[in-house]
């Protein structure tokens, strides 16, 4: 029983049980999405991520993302930076649209931090950017949520 404990304290001090991040990337319809995510973490730690979305020679107006609203159901979103200029919910996604950005970049940043209510396991995401109402580029990503 003293050597679990000692190996817990351990895996402890080395942050085993804290926030672990990962990027998911793609490309298509002209755009590359990367998405800073946590891949692991628990509740009532931060949980923050970051979407960046670049489109050669500019971007011709707003842009507009989605997330699956599921997703954002274990999170505690505290921040959205830059804040959307529009926000739209679905019974499956919740849908940003933020000012066209200068440069062909938009990067937004989401304090967040896992709810404390327990939602232990596997969380599947998708982030899309939409064109015209239709998904351009998405990436798929999951969570582990850990006692």
């Amino acid at each position: 029983m003293l050597g679990l404990l000692a190996a817990f304290l351990v895996l402890g001090a080395l942050n085993f049980f804290g926030l672990r991040m990962a990027t998911a990337s793609a490309s298509g319809g002209g755009y590359r999405l990367d998405v800073r995510y946590p891949r692991v973490g628990r509740p009532g730690i931060g949980a923050p991520f970051q979407i960046q979305v670049q489109h050669q020679g500019g971007f011709d107006g707003p842009v507009t993302l989605a997330m699956s609203s599921d997703y954002l159901d274990i999170l505690t979103v505290n921040s959205i930076s830059p804040d959307p200029s529009q926000v739209t919910t679905t019974d499956k996604e919740v849908i940003w649209q933020f000012n066209q950005p200068p440069g062909d970049t938009l990067t937004v940043s989401v304090g967040a931090e896992f709810d404390p209510d327990e939602h232990l396991g596997s969380h599947d995401a998708t982030t899309s950017v939409l064109d015209n109402g239709n998904p351009a580029v998405q990436v798929h990503y999951r969570t582990w949520e850990a006692p």
